[in-house]
């Protein structure tokens, strides 16, 4: 009997690791993922980006180590154009907020770049700027 449920808990386990989808199904299909980390002293945004034709999806984090943090999502088009295309905002206070939501970039070329800016009582403290191929 324990072998029989030994083998019911592997066969479940194998399941659940195959129909998960994993970070590199984006990067199988030909969209690139780029990884991003912004820290300021303990609070951090850290995630991913897959860059899709005409949008970028986000998964990210945001944790605040005490009081309340702010982290804007603003996407551009291509170099050389300063236009932009779309923007979110998330916020945490004294904790961590998981988010997960799709930005348009509905121009010919999709985003060029997403800038990753994390604020503190509405002062800018750090940020990265990621484009398709990295931060």
């Amino acid at each position: 009997m324990r072998k029989i449920m030994l083998l019911v808990g592997s066969c479940l386990m194998l399941l659940a690791v195959l129909a998960a989808p994993s970070a590199a199904t984006a990067q199988s299909h030909g969209y690139p993922q780029t990884a991003y980390n912004v820290q300021y002293g303990n609070s951090y945004v850290k995630g991913n980006l897959i860059w899709y034709n005409r949008s970028v999806q986000v998964g990210g984090e945001l944790r605040a180590a005490s009081g309340c943090r702010d982290v804007v999502y603003t996407v551009y088009p291509p170099a050389g154009n300063n236009t932009i295309l779309s923007r979110e905002e998330r916020s945490a206070c004294n904790g961590t907020v998981g988010h997960g939501f799709t930005m348009s970039a509905n121009v010919p070329g999709g985003a060029g770049r997403v800038y990753v800016d994390l604020y503190e009582n509405g002062v800018l403290r750090e940020w990265v700027i990621c484009i398709p191929t990295g931060c």
